[in-house]
């Protein structure tokens, strides 16, 4: 098995392909767990880059332009052979006396791209995303909005008949609890009614996702109701 990436490395990976985009005019932002890290969870290391891209292309012309745009970028095809996507890596090197990962000459990190309209990703206003210091560099999604996709995320998995999928219930519960004690305790305006960009479909399913969570864990009902749900 390869080593497990870094931080520092999703990191690396998700500003090639952010500066890569803006060479072609195309605004994004980092989700997932990269982003989370970003806000500074600590509860795992990310393994991949979820990115946001604020247009209405098809997410795999945005891979395509990736990969013939930055040669670190490469694409291969989905191991489901029913899939008819195909799956954007990023080159990385490998660490001195490490042996070689998934990659062409070593370790790689997956990219994700994704627009809004796809699982429920609003339409980002860019001046809505955020930029966390250390890390000025990497545009990331808002955090509220963050806290509500991953919501989505831990919904979506619970109703999933696979297994793979429904293990990933435990790390979205980390992920949320975490979220929310940062989004109380560490950010200053964090709430729904100063984040009145996001669209009433989003947070009316947010409301009925919130419910369900609390239902399962109690103890965050007083975090929600900080953030106005």
């Amino acid at each position: 098995m390869p080593p497990s990436l870094t931080a520092r490395e999703t990191r690396k990976a998700a500003r090639a392909a952010i500066t890569t985009l803006e060479r072609h005019d195309l605004k994004s932002c980092l989700f997932g767990s990269a982003a989370c890290a970003i806000y500074g969870t600590e509860n795992r290391e990310p393994n991949d880059v979820d990115l946001i891209v604020l247009t209405d292309m098809d997410p795999e012309d945005i891979k395509d332009l990736l990969a013939s745009s930055n040669d670190k970028f490469y694409l291969v095809p989905s191991t489901n052979p029913r899939n008819t996507y195909q799956v954007l890596w990023f080159s990385l090197p490998s660490p001195r006396g490490r042996g070689c990962g998934r990659g062409r000459q070593g370790r790689s990190c997956k990219v994700d791209i994704l627009i809004p309209g796809l699982l429920s990703i609003p339409n980002i206003p860019p001046r809505r995303i955020v930029y966390v210091e250390p890390f000025d560099g990497i545009p990331v999604v808002p955090l509220l909005a963050l806290l509500l996709l991953k919501l989505r995320g831990w919904t979506d998995h619970m109703e999933d008949r696979r297994r793979r999928m429904r293990e990933k219930v435990e790390v979205d519960e980390e992920d949320i609890d975490e979220l929310l004690q940062l989004a109380v305790e560490e950010y200053d305006g964090v709430h729904r009614n100063k984040a009145r960009w996001m669209p009433r479909w989003f947070v009316r399913e947010a409301k009925e996702r919130v419910e369900r969570y609390v239902e399962a864990w109690p103890d965050s009902a007083d975090f929600w109701s900080e953030l106005g749900f």
